[in-house]
């Protein structure tokens, strides 16, 4: 039976659109994690005393509170993605369009909505066992907080424009990206997790993205999903892998 003019352009645009969105982020493969030092916290975290430097898979630098019973996390609250760019004068975040500042705060929340809605239940508050997470994504210098940027879930009906904007877009002309974050709880306020992580895109083995949406996507879902499983073992009382 043959689709209404309309509605079957809608359907054929959403095809095509899922095809060049999984035919580009396959092509660049995955991402990498780059090396970081003290030299290039942002200052998002304040206090960065209880920081190790990670090992193996963990992220650059970790902070697992061991003694917090993280058994009771059922809840994951997720606060304001946030963006910090540095004064130098080619600050890349800094020079990035607002447009494309809002979309990339987006990306991140929208990512790690997704992967913690697979374990948790996603609250808009926080309170008794709920995990607040704070993040930031940052440059390897200090930074200051780009104003007025509410994070949101990007509306699954925006799906569309947005894979559009992904394949067809100039890209974010962003080098490695590089994410801080804490995690508090929801009850008493007590930090039980930080870390400080940087990736670049698979086709980049130095210290830089090819520029591209894609590359800046694969590196927020991976860092969402891999907070969410490294949760869900730290919730069973297995600390042996606690890279967040």
């Amino acid at each position: 039976m043959n689709l209404p003019g309309r509605l079957g352009w809608k359907l054929l645009t959403a095809i095509v659109a899922a095809g060049l969105l999984a035919a580009g982020l396959t092509s660049c493969s995955t991402t990498h994690r780059v090396s970081e030092s003290p030299k290039d916290f942002s200052g998002f975290l304040g206090d960065y005393s209880m920081l190790q430097k990670g090992t193996g898979d963990e992220a650059n630098y970790i902070f697992i509170d061991t003694n917090a019973d993280w058994s009771k996390f059922t809840k994951v609250y997720i606060e304001n993605v946030d963006l910090w760019k540095s004064d130098e004068p080619d600050s890349k975040l800094g020079n990035m369009d607002p447009k494309d500042q809002q979309l990339l705060v987006n990306f991140f929340h929208t990512a790690l909505d997704t992967a913690a809605a697979k374990d948790f239940e996603v609250v808009d508050k926080a309170g008794p066992d709920t995990l607040v997470v704070h993040v930031a994504i940052t440059e390897a210098r200090k930074c200051k907080p780009v104003l007025n940027l509410i994070s949101s879930v990007i509306p699954q009906a925006a799906v569309i424009s947005l894979l559009k904007q992904v394949i067809t877009g100039t890209g974010t002309g962003v080098g490695m990206v590089c994410v801080e974050m804490y995690a508090t709880d929801g009850a008493s306020g007590q930090r039980v997790a930080e870390a400080v992580d940087a990736r670049a895109g698979g086709k980049a083995w130095s210290t830089k993205f090819d520029g591209t949406w894609g590359d800046a996507k694969l590196a927020f879902d991976w860092w969402s999903e891999r907070f969410v499983e490294r949760t869900e073992l730290l919730k069973k009382g297995d600390f042996s892998a606690n890279d967040l």
